[in-house]
């Protein structure tokens, strides 16, 4: 639990579509300090009020793959919130009680059921939109050069940033982001983020260490890509690092999450139609 938690507060960073449609795109070699600002400073108000969905919503599969677990979910993003249902589980197929319980289990899901999960998934979310509202005045942005391009994609804009270290935090979440370093690929045209890939610089402490520390040497990517013209989704997130907890373990922790079979629903649905969609797929061998 303390991993999901921690996990969760981290992602929560990497999930920031660095987007701008006001800006038109601009050479690489042309981008000041104030047009690297500008552009983050919308990009950041463009994420917080686009960051829980609302409206929208999108059906994904899911391969996760960790030290515990390797399962491919369905995923579908409702009005009152996600359900999915599991296809696979360590790298199998379920059984035919697992196939049973899971059916059961998605007929059972009440619009009330999936809301108050959100509900508890958003009480979190305050720490990832304190990082996000942050990050420009916590980081120092400056292009790379020679502007190392991700392949089959738009021209993108590569900006490195480290710590500022002028920046003062003036609270435990906001400390985080002196411990962290990166990269981020922007597209070009659209300023929307195709790629961020995170180093720890210096050990992360949650409840000075003792709910959780993170050593110096972790590194988090998240790439995403567009699911229509307004909207981003994350296609790839990849975590490896070294956590202890509770001041007692320290174990290497390493996870993958690869998105195929992304489709966008202009209005969310509903929680009946997601369970008849999710009901609806034949079962899955890995």
């Amino acid at each position: 639990m303390l991993r999901t938690v921690l996990h969760r507060r981290f992602l929560c960073l990497l999930l920031t579509p660095f987007a701008s449609a006001t800006l038109l795109a601009q050479q690489p070699e042309s981008l000041t300090p104030d047009a690297v600002s500008s552009i983050l400073k919308q990009a950041v108000q463009y994420q917080l009020d686009d960051f829980h969905h609302r409206g929208w919503g999108i059906q994904y599969r899911v391969h996760r793959q960790d030290p515990k677990e390797d399962s491919i979910r369905e995923v579908i993003e409702t009005q009152d919130g996600t359900v999915s249902r599991t296809l696979t589980y360590k790298g199998r197929a379920l059984t035919e009680d697992e196939e049973k319980g899971e059916q059961e289990r998605l007929k059972a899901l009440t619009p009330q059921d999936v809301n108050r999960r959100r509900q508890k998934a958003e009480s979190n979310d305050k720490y990832g939109m304190e990082l996000i509202r942050t990050l420009p005045q916590a980081m120092t942005f400056t292009p790379v050069t020679g502007q190392p391009q991700l392949p089959g994609r738009h021209p993108q804009i590569v900006l490195d940033f480290v710590p500022d270290p002028k920046f003062h935090p003036t609270n435990t979440t906001q400390s985080l982001l002196t411990g962290l370093a990166g990269r981020v690929w922007i597209d070009a045209e659209t300023h929307h983020l195709a790629r961020m890939e995170l180093r720890v610089i210096q050990n992360l402490n949650l409840m000075f260490g003792i709910l959780a520390r993170v050593y110096e040497g972790g590194t988090l990517s998240y790439e995403q890509k567009a699911v229509s013209p307004q909207h981003d989704a994350y296609n790839e997130i990849k975590m490896d690092v070294k956590l202890r907890e509770l001041m007692v373990h320290v174990a290497p922790y390493r996870q993958t999450l690869t998105v195929t079979s992304v489709r966008f629903y202009p209005v969310a649905p509903t929680v009946k139609d997601a369970v008849t969609t999710l009901l609806a797929i034949p079962p899955v061998t890995p």
